[in-house]
């Protein structure tokens, strides 16, 4: 009796049922932080990465983002964090321990506390993409550190990271509207394109969109060309800075960057590559659109000669249609002058019976 009601209450439980278990034990980690999406109003760094494996690609994009900040000179691992209230001073004296246990302890402290930490990631409720926030407002930019950290891939043909593939900075945010991009455009453009400028800029602007409202792509795109004033120029193939504009869900994220071209369009699995490797992948490329592109022409006759077929049966149901009322009328026309004949040629012998009488005195 007692194995009977043990049993009966781990089935109540749920410990008699795997999937139970499963849910309460097995559950999806959270992000660092447990938020979704893009925050409004944040600087930060979308990453794209590897499918179903986000949280790994957002502990290694906060890795890398930091290291790129130390070396730009960042100081909030120093200071404590925002909201710490610590001194500078003294935050820089406890930054340097005096023995190893000293500062195995301070980095188990730095993990254990995210307020240490200059970087949040946040899960953006879509496969392949997170975000990283920074938060140190007064601290290298999400331009500048995402530049760096390819700069340095680029220099040692070694990826650092498994999961990550490209970064896109994100510095300017609003609603994803086209009211309140042409608003953002118009920010945008007038803090990194002045009017009064010496030289020039060439300058480019990219689009991505994922998950967003249905904006047209060359609107998105114009709103911000045509806010550029004259002296700058448009140069696709070679720009020396580029707007990043990124829509993610109702989000729109904005960032003016220098050598996204030339850095693969920080693509950190390209820059690792050596530049035979790029080369036979541009060629690998080629091929699969020269392949798309035949496959695409041989498709389209076969569709048009299917358009045709019906175009041809419905022109001839057309004609025969409108034949149709002629052969009724020439039908009509026959038998009237099929009836009228035989009056015609009674007339005719009445007349030749009584023009005979005539003749014969």
């Amino acid at each position: 009796m007692q194995g009977g009601r043990d049993g009966k209450r781990a089935r109540q439980d749920g410990g008699g049922n795997r999937a139970n278990n499963k849910k309460r034990y097995l559950h999806k980690a959270p992000a660092s932080g447990g938020k979704s999406g893009i925050p409004q109003s944040s600087r930060g760094i979308i990453v794209s990465c590897t499918s179903s494996k986000e949280n790994l690609a957002g502990k290694e994009a906060m890795a890398l983002f930091t290291e790129s900040y130390e070396q730009l000179g960042g100081t909030w691992k120093q200071q404590g964090g925002a909201g710490a209230g610590a001194d500078p001073a003294e935050g820089e004296a406890a930054a340097v321990p005096t023995d190893i246990a000293a500062a195995l302890a301070s980095e188990v402290a730095e993990l254990r506390d995210p307020s240490r930490r200059p970087f949040y990631f946040h899960q953006v409720g879509m496969h392949s993409v997170v975000y990283v926030e920074c938060k140190d407002a007064e601290g290298p930019s999400p331009a500048a550190l995402a530049q760096h950290a390819c700069q340095r891939v680029a220099d040692s043909h070694q990826s650092e990271t498994r999961f990550c593939s490209r970064f896109y900075p994100v510095e300017h945010t609003c609603y994803a509207s086209m009211e309140k991009i042409e608003e953002l455009a118009e920010q945008v453009s007038a803090r990194h394109f002045p009017a009064d400028a010496e030289q020039p800029i060439q300058y480019a602007v990219a689009f991505d969109a994922r998950a967003a409202p249905p904006l047209d792509r060359m609107a998105v795109i114009d709103a911000f060309a045509s806010r550029v004033p004259a002296p700058h120029k448009v140069n696709l193939g070679a720009p020396q800075k580029t707007i990043l504009v990124n829509l993610v869900k109702a989000v729109c994220g904005v960032a003016v960057v220098d050598r996204f071209k030339e850095l693969c369009r920080y693509n950190v699995r390209t820059l690792a590559l050596s530049e035979e490797e790029r080369e036979a992948q541009r060629q690998e490329q080629r091929t699969q659109t020269k392949q798309q592109q035949a496959a695409a022409a041989a498709e389209q006759p076969e569709q048009t000669e299917q358009t045709e077929q019906p175009a041809a049966a419905a022109v001839a149901a057309g004609q025969q249609e409108a034949a149709a009322p002629q052969q009724q009328q020439q039908l009509q026309d026959d038998e009237q002058q099929g009836a009228a004949e035989p009056v015609a040629q009674a007339a005719a012998e009445v007349v030749q019976a009584v023009a005979e009488p005539a003749q014969a005195p």
